[in-house]
């Protein structure tokens, strides 16, 4: 249909979208906002592992902090080998990598697929780095993390 015959209706009937980088874990699916990833890389060696998931690694003459959310998330243990790194900023301009056994996928989600965790759910052991859920398909979700929440667990854990 032609901009010129299209009703105002139409118009404000679309629905926002959100581009998110997307990894699994174990048996779950996670995303994190596209704006938040600065790189993915496959080669990088982690330094001075705490029983925390915490680590080192130096990423171009800068050392970052290394979080395995595995190590946060039940459902996430996950023996393979952390093959890729998403290097990710804070909102205080700090960087974190994620390291993750496969490489990451780009997703365009609508705004409408991003919905509430229920209650209920929220009373077990939920972490506070889980913001919403995110309906893929009928029968999946996906976790929507807070990065910055995601750190603070971390350190909870300590």
């Amino acid at each position: 249909m032609s901009r010129r015959f299209r009703s105002k209706r139409y118009l404000a009937t679309r629905t926002p979208m959100r581009k998110l980088v997307s990894f699994q874990l174990g048996n779950e699916r996670y995303a994190i906002s596209i704006d938040r990833v600065q790189h993915v890389i496959n080669e990088f060696t982690p330094h001075g592992v705490l029983h925390s998931g915490r680590s080192l690694v130096e990423y171009k003459n800068e050392i970052i902090t290394l979080i395995d959310p595995a190590k946060i998330f039940i459902s996430s243990h996950d023996e393979r080998e952390r093959q890729y790194l998403i290097i990710c900023t804070l909102k205080e301009g700090q960087r974190i990598g994620i390291p993750i056994p496969e490489i990451p996928t780009v997703l365009e989600i609508a705004e409408d697929k991003f919905g509430k965790i229920p209650e209920l759910y929220q009373q077990g052991n939920l972490s506070s780095a889980i913001q919403n859920i995110i309906q893929i398909t009928n029968d999946k979700i996906m976790f929507y993390l807070d990065l910055e929440e995601l750190v603070n667990q971390l350190v909870i854990i300590d």
